[in-house]
């Protein structure tokens, strides 16, 4: 008889505690609240991990410094006659930035082995950004003909160069030179910011694999 009031007071305490936890603010302050008293084991640390990485959504894991001429030419016509034609050439210097979307991430996309103390990440593609022309620093050289004197030539060249500029540095920035280099810069990335939670999860000399 003794032996059931312990159990029945057991349960009432217990049932007391869930019922402070279920008040508790927040699923985190509820978890550790709970994990304070005992009753609550370590949860599955790869999901924690996932969390703690997906918050910082887009990690940008490379930025290039790129240079690009850009020529646009124009003819002044006086009826069938073509009178002049001015050309401008402007060097454009921009820079481009390569992300990855960690939020992107799932699960699945993470398999721990806790013999070999290895994680191995599928991670998303990097992703070019668009360029960030630097206009202010631009290096202008026109021909110097009548025309560019008489007409508004010269504004319209300064036209055209903007809207062919995104185009060119788009085209730069995805060649397979630098697409590689950021994909390298990736995978360093990754590893570097999934071994840190990993260590601190008691897990000595863990190993961290990047796949694509």
């Amino acid at each position: 008889m003794l032996t059931l009031r312990r159990v029945f007071a057991w349960v009432g305490v217990i049932a007391l505690v869930l019922a402070a936890l279920a008040l508790a603010a927040g699923p985190q302050r509820r978890y550790e609240a709970c994990r304070a008293i005992g009753l609550c084991k370590d949860r599955d640390f790869l999901g924690a991990m996932l969390v703690s990485v997906r918050k910082q959504n887009r990690l940008v894991v490379l930025t290039a410094r790129l240079v690009a001429p850009v020529t646009s030419a124009r003819d002044t016509t006086l009826g069938p006659v073509t009178v002049a034609t001015t050309r401008q050439t402007v060097i454009l210097p921009a820079r481009v930035d390569y992300s990855v979307d960690l939020s992107g991430l799932a699960q699945s996309d993470l398999d721990w082995n806790a013999d070999t103390r290895t994680l191995t990440v599928r991670r998303p593609p990097v992703e070019a950004g668009p360029p960030v022309i630097e206009w202010e620093h631009a290096q202008t050289y026109s021909d110097g003909n009548i025309a560019s004197l008489l007409t508004d030539v010269q504004r319209n060249l300064e036209k055209d160069n903007r809207q062919k500029a995104p185009a060119l540095f788009k085209g730069q920035a995805a060649s397979r030179d630098l697409m590689q280099m950021a994909d390298n810069s990736a995978d360093d990335a990754l590893a570097t910011l999934f071994r840190a939670p990993l260590v601190a999860a008691g897990h000595s000399n863990p190993k961290v694999v990047v796949t694509r």
